[in-house]
């Protein structure tokens, strides 16, 4: 299920990839439009949840808001002003990152599977390879001011995946998890950039969007978010998820120029995702 769901998480970042490369928009301006549109879209939908709220949940709700506050404003901004490549090609770092953390934050997964050395050294071996032939096949160039300006977005992306599962698992029903991750975090994430915008944003340009933009925006969000949330709650490893995410550049390719050019790094690269999802299928 996890697979399915990664996938569909996958296609829809490369639709978010692809939004602003092109259109130059203000990264915070769309923040606000996805974080308060998202929230406002599925707010009639908070009638038919049933799981109650308490306090670390709210919290972990507010914590994510901030992390998408972070990562939406920095990925828009460097979309446009580096391009997808260089923007989704730093990304490589955040598998490992995310694999990392969750090992330190579930640090009884972590001892369980070094008792299986086998396991243990294959897992390490396939994400090592997704991370590194990734990395080979975006051809990464990044100048400095780039490379510091996305820091940031990866640790709030890495952070966010482990996040997003505890959301889901803590939610209760898969769908009671999902409509308050849209309605509190993305609301959350509308005032982060708001705020942003106002302390930062001294002489504004191309704040005009079409309504077109705007819809387009919400429902790609609003479904990457959905899909996101079932991917990381049937994932036994939020890094499996991140490895999968990484074919979104990918297929931002194939919707933009309608072809593809496969490198022998980009063959490798598949045949290491491919390794991940029967080693996942073998673990469990």
């Amino acid at each position: 299920m996890w697979i399915v769901y990664s996938f569909i998480y996958a296609i829809f970042n490369a639709l978010y990839l692809n939004f602003n490369e092109r259109k130059h928009y203000n990264g915070y301006l769309l923040g606000i439009i996805r974080g308060f549109g998202v929230s406002l879209f599925v707010s009639p939908l908070l009638y038919f949840t049933t799981t109650k709220l308490n306090g670390a949940y709210l919290s972990l709700l507010i914590l994510q808001g901030i992390l998408i506050g972070v990562y939406d404003s920095h990925i828009f901004m460097s979309s446009s002003m580096y391009g997808v490549n260089s923007t989704f090609g730093f990304m490589a770092t955040s598998v490992l990152i995310t694999l990392v953390l969750w090992w330190g934050i579930e640090f009884n997964d972590f001892i369980t599977l070094t008792q299986n050395p086998t396991e243990f050294l294959s897992l390490l071996f396939i994400l090592s390879g997704i991370s590194v032939f990734y990395w080979q096949m975006m051809k990464v160039k990044i100048k400095f001011e780039a490379e510091k300006f996305l820091y940031p977005a990866v640790i709030a992306l890495s952070v966010m995946s482990i996040a997003t599962r505890y959301i889901a698992l803590m939610g209760g029903k898969t769908f009671d998890g999902i409509i308050y991750y849209l309605f509190i975090a993305c609301f959350v994430s509308g005032i982060y950039n708001l705020t942003m915008f106002k302390i930062r944003v001294k002489e504004p340009n191309n704040i005009s969007l079409k309504l077109k933009d705007i819809v387009t925006l919400i429902i790609i969000s609003t479904i990457l978010i959905g899909a996101k949330t079932i991917a990381f709650r049937e994932a036994h490893n939020p890094s499996y998820v991140m490895s999968l995410l990484l074919t979104s550049p990918i297929l931002a390719h194939l919707f933009r120029y309608k072809r593809i050019k496969v490198s022998l790094y980009m063959f490798i690269f598949i045949l290491f995702i491919i390794l991940l999802i029967a080693y996942s299928l073998y673990a469990s």
